[in-house]
Protein backbone atom coordinates (compact mmCIF):
# COMPACT_ATOMS: atom_id res chain seq x y z
CA UNK A 1 0.00 0.00 0.00
CA UNK A 2 1.01 3.34 -0.83
CA UNK A 3 1.42 5.30 2.61
CA UNK A 4 0.25 8.31 0.74
CA UNK A 5 -3.15 6.80 -0.21
CA UNK A 6 -4.18 5.60 3.62
CA UNK A 7 -6.53 7.12 5.13
CA UNK A 8 -4.81 8.06 8.32
CA UNK A 9 -2.51 10.22 5.66
CA UNK A 10 -5.98 11.39 4.40
CA UNK A 11 -7.37 12.36 7.78
CA UNK A 12 -3.56 14.17 8.28
CA UNK A 13 -4.08 16.42 5.11
CA UNK A 14 -7.73 16.71 6.18
CA UNK A 15 -7.22 18.21 9.93
CA UNK A 16 -4.87 20.88 8.09
CA UNK A 17 -7.45 21.87 5.84
CA UNK A 18 -10.20 21.93 8.08
CA UNK A 19 -9.25 23.10 11.75
CA UNK A 20 -10.42 20.22 13.59
CA UNK A 21 -11.04 19.74 17.02
CA UNK A 22 -9.64 17.56 19.47
CA UNK A 23 -12.72 15.88 19.50
CA UNK A 24 -13.95 15.83 16.13
CA UNK A 25 -10.79 14.04 15.08
CA UNK A 26 -10.94 11.31 17.99
CA UNK A 27 -14.29 10.46 16.23
CA UNK A 28 -12.91 10.36 12.54
CA UNK A 29 -10.24 7.90 13.61
CA UNK A 30 -12.07 5.77 15.21
CA UNK A 31 -14.46 5.53 12.51
CA UNK A 32 -11.60 5.07 10.21
CA UNK A 33 -10.29 2.16 12.48
CA UNK A 34 -13.54 0.87 12.40
CA UNK A 35 -13.83 0.77 8.59
CA UNK A 36 -10.42 -0.30 7.86
CA UNK A 37 -10.94 -3.50 10.82
CA UNK A 38 -13.70 -4.34 9.31
CA UNK A 39 -13.38 -4.16 5.31
CA UNK A 40 -9.43 -4.63 5.66
CA UNK A 41 -9.11 -1.54 3.72
CA UNK A 42 -6.42 0.49 4.20
CA UNK A 43 -5.33 2.40 0.48
CA UNK A 44 -8.39 4.58 -0.23
CA UNK A 45 -7.81 3.37 -4.11
CA UNK A 46 -8.81 -0.08 -2.95
CA UNK A 47 -12.15 1.22 -2.24
CA UNK A 48 -14.81 -0.87 -4.07
CA UNK A 49 -18.79 -0.11 -4.05
CA UNK A 50 -19.67 -4.32 -3.89
CA UNK A 51 -17.15 -3.80 -0.43
CA UNK A 52 -19.18 -1.15 0.85
CA UNK A 53 -22.18 -2.25 0.54
CA UNK A 54 -21.32 -5.60 2.60
CA UNK A 55 -19.76 -3.46 5.06
CA UNK A 56 -23.18 -1.80 5.40
CA UNK A 57 -25.16 -5.11 6.23
CA UNK A 58 -22.27 -5.84 8.72
CA UNK A 59 -22.64 -2.21 10.91
CA UNK A 60 -26.31 -2.80 10.75
CA UNK A 61 -26.13 -6.78 11.70
CA UNK A 62 -24.28 -5.53 15.32
CA UNK A 63 -25.25 -1.65 15.56
CA UNK A 64 -27.89 0.73 15.34
CA UNK A 65 -29.32 2.55 12.10
CA UNK A 66 -27.90 5.79 13.82
CA UNK A 67 -24.31 3.98 14.60
CA UNK A 68 -24.20 3.74 10.91
CA UNK A 69 -25.22 7.37 9.62
CA UNK A 70 -22.68 8.02 12.09
CA UNK A 71 -20.02 6.16 10.49
CA UNK A 72 -21.17 6.83 6.95
CA UNK A 73 -21.65 10.73 7.81
CA UNK A 74 -17.82 10.88 8.40
CA UNK A 75 -16.58 8.70 5.82
CA UNK A 76 -18.66 10.71 3.09
CA UNK A 77 -16.68 13.65 3.96
CA UNK A 78 -13.10 12.35 3.59
CA UNK A 79 -13.98 10.91 0.30
CA UNK A 80 -15.23 14.00 -0.85
CA UNK A 81 -12.33 16.05 0.26
CA UNK A 82 -10.06 12.80 -1.36
CA UNK A 83 -12.34 13.53 -4.13
CA UNK A 84 -11.47 17.47 -3.86
CA UNK A 85 -7.69 17.41 -3.77
CA UNK A 86 -7.42 14.43 -6.98
CA UNK A 87 -6.71 11.87 -4.86
CA UNK A 88 -9.18 10.12 -6.04
CA UNK A 89 -10.45 11.38 -8.89
CA UNK A 90 -10.91 8.80 -11.38
CA UNK A 91 -13.55 6.63 -8.76
CA UNK A 92 -16.81 7.34 -7.99
CA UNK A 93 -18.56 8.84 -5.10
CA UNK A 94 -19.27 5.07 -3.71
CA UNK A 95 -20.39 6.65 -0.10
CA UNK A 96 -22.70 8.80 -1.64
CA UNK A 97 -24.25 5.93 -3.24
CA UNK A 98 -24.67 4.06 0.18
CA UNK A 99 -28.38 4.74 1.84
CA UNK A 100 -28.68 6.35 4.95
CA UNK A 101 -30.24 3.96 8.14
CA UNK A 102 -33.60 4.05 9.21
CA UNK A 103 -34.26 7.33 11.91
CA UNK A 104 -36.21 5.65 14.51
CA UNK A 105 -38.02 8.72 16.22
CA UNK A 106 -37.40 8.00 20.17
CA UNK A 107 -39.49 9.59 23.28
CA UNK A 108 -38.43 12.95 23.47
CA UNK A 109 -35.81 13.91 26.08
CA UNK A 110 -36.96 16.83 27.82
CA UNK A 111 -38.14 17.82 31.19
CA UNK A 112 -41.46 18.74 32.40
CA UNK A 113 -41.79 22.35 34.20
CA UNK A 114 -42.50 20.14 37.18
CA UNK A 115 -39.36 18.25 36.70
CA UNK A 116 -37.35 21.38 36.43
CA UNK A 117 -38.50 22.76 39.32
CA UNK A 118 -38.01 19.51 41.19
CA UNK A 119 -34.40 20.13 40.29
CA UNK A 120 -34.20 23.62 41.40
CA UNK A 121 -36.00 22.85 44.99
CA UNK A 122 -33.89 19.97 45.67
CA UNK A 123 -30.57 21.29 44.95
CA UNK A 124 -31.34 24.44 46.74
CA UNK A 125 -32.22 22.05 50.06
CA UNK A 126 -29.24 22.47 52.95
CA UNK A 127 -28.76 19.06 53.03
CA UNK A 128 -29.14 18.30 48.96
CA UNK A 129 -26.18 15.40 49.44
CA UNK A 130 -24.10 17.75 46.70
CA UNK A 131 -21.40 19.85 47.49
CA UNK A 132 -21.51 22.43 46.81
CA UNK A 133 -25.03 22.50 45.83
CA UNK A 134 -24.63 26.64 44.76
CA UNK A 135 -22.21 25.19 42.01
CA UNK A 136 -24.35 22.48 40.57
CA UNK A 137 -27.46 24.44 40.64
CA UNK A 138 -25.85 27.14 38.72
CA UNK A 139 -24.54 24.17 36.11
CA UNK A 140 -28.40 23.08 35.85
CA UNK A 141 -29.43 26.84 35.27
CA UNK A 142 -26.62 27.88 32.57
CA UNK A 143 -27.31 24.46 30.60
CA UNK A 144 -30.78 25.22 30.66
CA UNK A 145 -30.68 28.84 29.99
CA UNK A 146 -27.91 28.55 27.03
CA UNK A 147 -28.81 24.78 26.05
CA UNK A 148 -25.08 24.23 25.38
CA UNK A 149 -23.36 20.78 24.92
CA UNK A 150 -21.94 19.07 28.27
CA UNK A 151 -18.51 19.22 26.05
CA UNK A 152 -19.26 22.99 25.53
CA UNK A 153 -19.73 23.53 29.46
CA UNK A 154 -16.40 22.15 30.28
CA UNK A 155 -14.67 23.97 27.70
CA UNK A 156 -15.50 27.56 29.07
CA UNK A 157 -13.60 29.98 30.89
CA UNK A 158 -14.61 33.40 32.62
CA UNK A 159 -12.75 35.38 29.51
CA UNK A 160 -15.55 33.73 27.50
CA UNK A 161 -18.79 34.63 29.37
CA UNK A 162 -18.83 38.97 29.18
CA UNK A 163 -21.32 39.76 31.87
CA UNK A 164 -21.38 43.38 30.85
CA UNK A 165 -22.90 42.87 27.41
CA UNK A 166 -24.64 39.85 28.45
CA UNK A 167 -22.70 37.74 25.66
CA UNK A 168 -21.25 34.02 25.24
CA UNK A 169 -18.13 32.85 23.10
CA UNK A 170 -18.36 29.48 22.32
CA UNK A 171 -15.34 28.34 20.92
CA UNK A 172 -14.38 25.26 18.36
CA UNK A 173 -13.06 23.15 20.95
CA UNK A 174 -16.17 22.37 22.57
CA UNK A 175 -18.14 22.87 19.22
CA UNK A 176 -19.76 19.35 17.41
CA UNK A 177 -19.52 21.20 14.17
CA UNK A 178 -15.84 22.93 14.80
CA UNK A 179 -17.18 26.56 14.15
CA UNK A 180 -16.86 29.38 17.23
CA UNK A 181 -19.54 31.65 17.76
CA UNK A 182 -21.03 34.08 20.18
CA UNK A 183 -24.29 34.27 21.32
CA UNK A 184 -26.23 36.52 24.03
CA UNK A 185 -27.48 35.50 27.66
CA UNK A 186 -30.91 36.10 28.80
CA UNK A 187 -31.29 38.61 31.26
CA UNK A 188 -32.12 36.93 34.58
CA UNK A 189 -29.19 34.15 33.54
CA UNK A 190 -26.97 37.08 33.85
CA UNK A 191 -27.62 37.79 37.15
CA UNK A 192 -27.30 34.52 38.43
CA UNK A 193 -23.69 34.58 36.93
CA UNK A 194 -22.78 37.51 38.92
CA UNK A 195 -24.04 36.27 42.15
CA UNK A 196 -22.48 32.92 41.17
CA UNK A 197 -19.26 34.76 40.62
CA UNK A 198 -18.95 36.32 43.53
CA UNK A 199 -19.39 33.50 45.70
CA UNK A 200 -17.01 31.64 43.87
CA UNK A 201 -14.57 34.69 43.66
CA UNK A 202 -14.93 34.68 47.95
CA UNK A 203 -14.24 30.84 48.29
CA UNK A 204 -11.08 30.72 46.09
CA UNK A 205 -9.95 33.73 43.95
CA UNK A 206 -8.27 31.62 41.53
CA UNK A 207 -11.29 30.22 40.33
CA UNK A 208 -12.64 33.47 38.60
CA UNK A 209 -9.16 34.27 36.76
CA UNK A 210 -10.02 34.99 32.97
CA UNK A 211 -8.17 31.49 31.81
CA UNK A 212 -9.87 29.83 34.43
CA UNK A 213 -12.56 27.51 33.99
CA UNK A 214 -16.17 29.41 34.19
CA UNK A 215 -17.37 25.72 35.94
CA UNK A 216 -14.82 23.53 37.98
CA UNK A 217 -15.77 21.79 40.93
CA UNK A 218 -12.53 20.76 41.91
CA UNK A 219 -11.70 24.21 43.09
CA UNK A 220 -14.33 24.04 45.61
CA UNK A 221 -14.29 19.80 46.32
CA UNK A 222 -11.36 18.66 47.74
CA UNK A 223 -12.91 15.16 46.63
CA UNK A 224 -12.70 15.79 42.65
CA UNK A 225 -9.79 14.48 41.37
CA UNK A 226 -8.07 16.86 38.75
CA UNK A 227 -7.45 20.38 38.65
CA UNK A 228 -9.95 20.86 35.60
CA UNK A 229 -13.60 19.60 35.59
CA UNK A 230 -14.24 17.06 32.84
CA UNK A 231 -17.41 15.55 31.52
CA UNK A 232 -16.92 12.31 33.00
CA UNK A 233 -17.47 14.23 36.28
CA UNK A 234 -20.78 16.04 35.14
CA UNK A 235 -21.98 12.60 33.93
CA UNK A 236 -21.56 11.26 37.21
CA UNK A 237 -23.26 14.40 39.12
CA UNK A 238 -26.58 13.73 36.49
CA UNK A 239 -26.45 10.16 37.42
CA UNK A 240 -26.49 10.80 40.78
CA UNK A 241 -28.78 13.34 40.72
CA UNK A 242 -31.25 11.25 38.45
CA UNK A 243 -31.37 8.60 41.69
CA UNK A 244 -31.87 11.48 43.77
CA UNK A 245 -34.95 13.12 42.15
CA UNK A 246 -36.53 9.81 41.22
CA UNK A 247 -36.39 10.50 36.94
CA UNK A 248 -33.47 10.81 34.39
CA UNK A 249 -31.73 14.18 34.32
CA UNK A 250 -29.32 14.89 31.96
CA UNK A 251 -27.09 17.72 30.51
CA UNK A 252 -28.32 16.71 27.30
CA UNK A 253 -32.09 16.98 28.53
CA UNK A 254 -31.93 20.51 29.62
CA UNK A 255 -30.60 20.94 26.45
CA UNK A 256 -33.40 19.51 24.42
CA UNK A 257 -36.06 21.17 26.92
CA UNK A 258 -34.87 24.40 26.16
CA UNK A 259 -34.70 24.06 22.45
CA UNK A 260 -38.88 22.20 22.82
CA UNK A 261 -39.77 25.27 24.47
CA UNK A 262 -38.30 27.97 21.97
CA UNK A 263 -40.19 25.41 19.09
CA UNK A 264 -43.26 26.03 20.47
CA UNK A 265 -42.96 29.78 19.45
CA UNK A 266 -42.02 29.18 15.99
CA UNK A 267 -39.14 30.60 15.49
CA UNK A 268 -37.36 27.66 13.73
CA UNK A 269 -34.52 29.24 12.30
CA UNK A 270 -33.35 31.77 15.26
CA UNK A 271 -33.31 28.10 17.24
CA UNK A 272 -31.21 26.26 15.00
CA UNK A 273 -28.07 29.22 15.54
CA UNK A 274 -29.26 28.99 19.13
CA UNK A 275 -27.75 25.32 18.73
CA UNK A 276 -25.62 25.84 16.57
CA UNK A 277 -26.69 23.80 14.14
CA UNK A 278 -25.05 24.02 10.83
CA UNK A 279 -28.23 22.19 9.21
CA UNK A 280 -31.74 23.62 9.94
CA UNK A 281 -32.89 19.71 9.43
CA UNK A 282 -30.77 18.55 12.67
CA UNK A 283 -32.87 21.09 14.38
CA UNK A 284 -36.34 19.78 13.31
CA UNK A 285 -35.23 16.07 13.41
CA UNK A 286 -33.73 15.86 16.58
CA UNK A 287 -34.48 18.56 18.85
CA UNK A 288 -38.74 19.38 17.98
CA UNK A 289 -40.51 17.16 20.11
CA UNK A 290 -43.70 16.80 19.84
CA UNK A 291 -46.12 18.26 22.34
CA UNK A 292 -48.80 15.85 23.28
CA UNK A 293 -51.29 17.74 24.94
CA UNK A 294 -51.39 20.44 22.02
CA UNK A 295 -51.81 16.88 19.39
CA UNK A 296 -54.48 16.29 21.43
CA UNK A 297 -56.37 19.83 21.14
CA UNK A 298 -56.01 19.14 17.53
CA UNK A 299 -57.54 16.09 16.94
CA UNK A 300 -60.43 17.06 19.32
CA UNK A 301 -61.11 19.53 16.95
CA UNK A 302 -62.20 17.23 14.60
CA UNK A 303 -65.54 17.03 13.42
CA UNK A 304 -67.54 13.95 14.86
CA UNK A 305 -69.82 11.70 13.31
Amino acid sequence: MDSNNGFSNLLTIYEKHKSLSSATIRTYRGVIRRFCADTGIEDIKDVKFETLLEWRLNVLSRSSDITWNNYLRHMRALWSFAHSIGLIENQEHYFRQLNWGKHHIRRAKTLSPNQLQIIGDYLTLPDCGFEPCWFWLMVVRFLYGTGIRRRQLVELKWKDIDLNNGMLFLSSEGSKTDVERDMPLPEGLIEQLRQFKQKAFMINPASCKPEAQAFNVTYFNPKYSGDVMNETQVSGFFKRLSKRVGFKASSHRFRHTMATEIAKTGKIKPLQLILGHSDVRTTMNFYVHPDYDELKSLLGGLNQF
